[in-house]
């Protein structure tokens, strides 16, 4: 499959310079979309998605979850770091979702409709789903009925509350689910990048399989405000099963110009400064803490060996932090962009049974989380889960067995923080420090792991972001977006 579309992809890919937003600029190309077939619209909505998730997002979430820190020899993301944003950040991430993914995914549920492939029309609908999930995470209300229209459509669409959104989104997933996938129309896509290399039969389960588990997420996000509907809706899911136990990612990646991880690609070799993302010393402390393999994963340690910048510290002088001293953020040319890992899942469904299914469940996919999670990354952490292990499941109250299963899967998250920010501010995990970093030459006792406010924050002291502003391009063109919302304001799921 990597061989069939490699010319498909270096097409996609060929991008300008610099910045994640260029390198996102897939869907400016003059020739008529309606012109190619659904299977050669799926992989570039696929892209698409994960450039945008793999690259920009992947930045702002890897900050905002403390995995990482600007560089305070560098100024690439000082506005992300300092809780800064101005109207005209992300928004080229919100055309490409919209102008882009979205716009294709809706021609190639038409299509797969109008042929009875509902195999493509499965695909098409999970990610459709999961890119809406994107925006409404980020946002909370955002255009969804009446966008998408095209010529001759709303050119200026109401923008609707979150929660009507993820409603409909699961009637959608189960809408999907419930088609004949035994019908004549029905087919084999080898051009999805994600599940194209598996047979017709296999395909089709793993797309139901990542329905399933993207209802699932829909429903935890929903925990805190709407627990009754999520805990019968879950007990549900978990009695039925069926979720992903492989990865759902973008595996296509080379370490080619233009055909290399989006982060990779934008952060290393078009910017050309390969320490801009410095380890924090929020996730570098835990790390150390625990004496956690996955340090030497995820970070290549600085000249004094491996040390965390505090956040938002890119005043640092290098009198007292040398230039070379904080760790670096490794990435890959190569690395997949996961739209689910597996060992997410686990912790998914860890969570969902410690809430409302059963604790022995929850304790067997917390551990095998754990170890799948640090065997991604090529480490080994069986002893640790283990009994009398520094991560053994607490096996405690229901607070303590989320603050263990969300710290697991924070510490898993990294390259997609944004899941893990989220995460965050649904449960109040990791927690947030009591303690501020005032002088961060003289710095008080904080617990390792313990999210603290940006050194260079510009919010209110000790107020942490909750979610992106709308850009500049759709406050200028409709009329119907809704007052400006600060980014310390949470989502409807997180109030």
């Amino acid at each position: 499959m990597k061989n069939i579309f490699a010319s498909l992809f270096g097409l996609l890919l060929v991008m300008s310079v610099v910045s994640c937003d260029d390198y996102l600029d897939i869907n400016d190309d003059p020739n008529n979309p309606s012109s190619v077939p659904a299977t050669l619209t799926l992989p570039a909505a696929q892209i698409t998605i994960a450039t945008t998730i793999g690259c920009d997002y992947a930045v702002l979430g890897g900050i905002w979850a403390q995995h990482w820190t600007q560089s305070h020899v560098a100024s690439q993301y000082r506005d992300e770091d300092r809780y800064d944003l101005t109207l005209l950040d992300y928004q080229v991430s919100w055309s490409e979702l919209y102008a882009g993914a979205l716009i294709d995914l809706r021609k190639i549920e038409a299509e797969a409709v109008a042929s009875g492939n509902w195999n493509l029309n499965l695909q098409a609908v999970c990610l459709t789903a999961f890119t809406y999930q994107m925006l409404v995470d980020w946002y909370s209300d955002v255009p969804y009925a009446q966008s998408l229209q095209g010529e001759g459509g709303v050119v200026a669409p109401q923008y609707q509350p979150g929660s009507e959104i993820y409603a409909d989104l699961v009637a959608r997933l189960d809408a999907a689910l419930a088609k004949d996938f035994s019908g004549d129309g029905v087919t084999q896509i080898p051009s999805d990048f994600v599940f194209g290399s598996l047979s017709e039969a296999d395909q089709i389960a793993a797309w139901t399989q990542f329905a399933n588990t993207l209802k699932l997420k829909l429903w935890l996000r929903q925990t805190k405000v709407n627990n009754a509907a999520a805990g019968t809706a879950i007990s549900t899911l978990l009695t039925n099963g069926n979720f992903l136990t492989q990865d759902a990612k973008v595996d296509v990646f080379t370490d080619l110009p233009d055909k290399s991880n989006p982060l990779y690609e934008s952060n290393a070799r078009q910017l050309n400064v390969k320490t801009n993302l410095r380890g924090s010393r929020t996730f570098i402390s835990w790390l150390q803490e625990n004496n956690d393999p996955r340090l030497d994963a995820y970070f290549a340690p600085g000249t004094t060996g491996h040390f965390g910048l505090w956040q938002g510290w890119f005043d640092a002088p290098t009198t007292v932090v040398a230039e070379q001293q904080p760790d670096v953020a490794i990435l890959s040319p190569t690395q997949p962009v996961y739209f689910f890992s597996a060992d997410e899942v686990m912790f998914m469904v860890a969570e969902a049974n410690a809430r409302y299914g059963s604790a022995s469940e929850a304790q067997a996919y917390y551990e095998a989380g754990t170890n799948a999670a640090c065997e991604r990354v090529g480490t080994d952490c069986s002893a640790m889960v283990a009994a009398g292990g520094i991560y053994e499941y607490p096996n405690g109250s229901l607070q303590e067995n989320i603050k263990a299963i969300i710290t697991q899967k924070w510490a898993s998250l990294v390259y997609r923080g944004y899941e893990a920010f989220w995460d965050h501010n649904r449960t109040g995990v990791p927690a947030i420090s009591s303690t501020p970093i005032i002088d961060p030459t003289n710095p008080p006792a904080v617990v390792p792991g313990e999210f603290t406010w940006s050194v260079g924050g510009k919010t209110a002291a000790g107020v942490f972001p909750k979610r992106l502003i709308y850009p500049e391009s759709e406050r200028n063109t409709n009329q119907n977006i809704p007052a400006e919302v600060g980014i310390t304001v949470p989502v409807w799921w997180a109030q």
